[in-house]
């Protein structure tokens, strides 16, 4: 492996964060359900609804944010 200075590996690497947002949608990495972020915790939890309705606690590491395009 090369030696890089640090502004070539800048170059090599993405540095932007996907980040859940309240109000936005994210997707359930173990099963692929689309939910609405209800609330966001700085402590890692997070509060869904689902689309059939009702509101639950959940783990930030489960969720991914779903990118949506207007």
């Amino acid at each position: 492996m090369e030696d890089l200075t640090i502004s070539e590996v800048r170059k090599t690497r993405q540095t932007y964060e996907k980040s859940l947002i309240q109000g936005a949608k994210a997707k359930i990495k173990h099963t692929g359900q689309v939910v609405k972020v209800v609330r966001v915790s700085d402590h890692g939890i997070s509060v869904v609804e689902f689309r059939t309705g009702g509101e639950f606690f959940i783990s930030n590491k489960f969720l991914e944010p779903v990118l949506t395009v207007h």
